[in-house]
């Protein structure tokens, strides 16, 4: 290991296209949806900075850059070290860039970790490449690979990675242990990324994204979220000083809480919140949770710091449906949750899935119809994919929906046309009419249009809508231009 200090190897992190996780949406439609800062990548310059190696980070989406266009910078920057995380989807796009990576720096390090690194990391070993893939949490195993790199020993026997041996032979070395605390690391490197580029349809900018939880102990069966079910936090004192220095020295108008579930536990949210009034922040924020984690006194507090909007996941219109997809929650939670919302002043957005295995047509049709019920101001559909490590992708696999392991072969082969899950009740030409039947229903709602221009951010609420209009518009022609059975639309026609 080397000793403290500046160090001499240069580190360099890059960040790819994410507009690939959003199919089938065209990258005009996933533009408007928004490009966001990645704090796994941003996280982790910050923590191997602070022990002293110099770093930089190159973000493709935001500057709409293909990987060969950044050839000449990688070149320049010289690094000794390139670090690249990867989703799933995203996997194709990751050995693109590590392509790039291996000509223009031809003698750096290639470390990639990720998610997908957690659900298939031999496999993604098989492409050579790459040089190390980290498996789980990044910070202790990255800055271990930092510094065995700047003293030029072996990385043959890192924990927490898989590796080639001198046969040529993949390795997977054992696990590193978890730590507890998260309170360690510092926060992102803000002042790597050009925070004023991002942007999102609903968000006031400039904005910026954290985190303050890590791991989830729920096991919904569409959710490929893998690394870990213990739950960790930040240090609620950590969280308000990030969005305090967001706030001050980049002028940040909006945090997104990208945490899984940021409502567990009601002491920490009241906590959270009289910290951020203490402190008296004008940065608004809006977060991800669960309609069971949701109650009155909760978001009074959360809407007296700041909170903007609450994003939470619906899925299905039934009881029924909501069993089989072990999301644990009831039709009633949901009710209650965004009327509180509602009525507490709080912006609130849905999420819902099209086609889940043994649902019915009448449980789509339950669905649309509860959807346009809630009072919601924004929702979100989508069609059921069969994602990797989840319930639903291995019952697809058992009932012969996907062909063998799917996403093992995607792994290995670099990519392949996305297979739209299809069951013995649903097509995919019915699913995704009936998810723009959703989108249409919803939307196109006169009650929904006049209570947006009614707020007093009517000019901003319609320049979202008409932005909206084009992620919409996107969704209806990616359905005309497929032979649609009908699904009646009702006043709005059939598809």
């Amino acid at each position: 290991m080397t000793s403290g200090g500046p160090k001499k190897t240069r580190v360099l992190f890059i960040k790819y296209h994410e507009a690939a996780d959003q199919q089938p949406l065209s990258k005009k439609a996933a533009e408007k949806l928004g490009v966001f800062p990645s704090l796994a990548l941003g996280g982790l310059a910050a923590w191997v900075r602070q022990n002293g190696f110099p770093v930089g980070i190159i973000d493709l989406h935001v500057e709409n850059l293909m990987p060969m266009d950044a050839s000449d910078r990688v070149r320049h920057f010289a690094p000794d070290i390139v670090a690249l995380t990867s989703k799933t989807l995203g996997w194709p796009a990751i050995i693109e860039i590590a392509q790039m990576v291996r000509q223009a720096a031809p003698h750096a390090t290639i470390v990639v970790g990720g998610p997908h690194m957690s659900i298939y990391p031999r496999e993604s070993m098989t492409w050579d490449i790459f040089d190390i893939a980290v498996v789980g949490d990044g910070e202790e195993t990255f800055l271990e690979i930092c510094e065995r790199v700047e003293s030029g020993s072996s990385l043959a026997d890192t924990l927490g990675c898989v590796v080639r041996n001198e046969v040529g032979e993949i390795v997977q070395n054992p696990p590193r242990p978890a730590l507890t605390s998260i309170d360690k690391y510092p926060m992102t490197a803000w002042d790597l990324l050009p925070v004023n580029d991002y942007h999102c349809l609903t968000l006031l900018k400039p904005f910026a994204t954290m985190v303050t939880t890590r791991g989830c102990p729920w096991h919904c069966g569409y959710c490929s979220q893998v690394y870990s079910e213990k739950l960790r936090f930040r240090d609620i004192i950590q969280v308000v000083d990030e969005m305090e220095h967001l706030e001050r020295h980049y002028g940040v108008r909006e945090i997104v809480f990208f945490d899984e579930t940021f409502t567990i536990g009601k002491r920490r949210m009241l906590q959270f919140g009289e910290e951020v009034q203490r402190r008296g922040l004008k940065v608004k924020f809006n977060i991800r949770a669960r309609v069971d984690t949701v109650d009155r006194d909760v978001v009074r507090a959360l809407k007296k710091a700041g909170l903007r909007s609450i994003h939470m996941g619906v899925e299905a219109g039934t009881d029924r449906v909501l069993k089989i997809m072990n999301k644990q929650i009831t039709r009633a939670q949901t009710v209650q949750a965004f009327r509180v919302c509602r009525e507490e002043g709080v912006d609130t957005r849905g999420y819902f899935m099209v086609g889940y295995y043994d649902a019915t047509h009448d449980d789509v049709e339950d669905m649309i119809r509860f959807a346009s019920g809630l009072g919601l101001d924004w929702a979100s559909f989508s069609v059921a994919t069969a994602l990797p490590a989840t319930d639903l992708y291995r019952i697809a696999q058992e009932r012969g929906y996907v062909q063998g392991d799917f996403w093992k072969q995607y792994t290995i082969d670099g990519g392949g046309v996305i297979p739209q899950l299809e069951t013995e009740t649903f097509t995919a030409e019915r699913l995704r009419a009936y998810r723009t039947k959703a989108y249409m229903k919803f939307y196109m709602r006169p009650d929904l249009i006049r209570r947006k221009l009614s707020k007093s951010e009517g000019r901003a609420e319609l320049m979202e809508m008409l932005g909206g209009a084009t992620v919409l518009g996107e969704i209806v022609k990616s359905t005309l231009l497929k032979r649609i059975p009908e699904v009646g639309l009702g006043k709005w026609g059939t598809v």
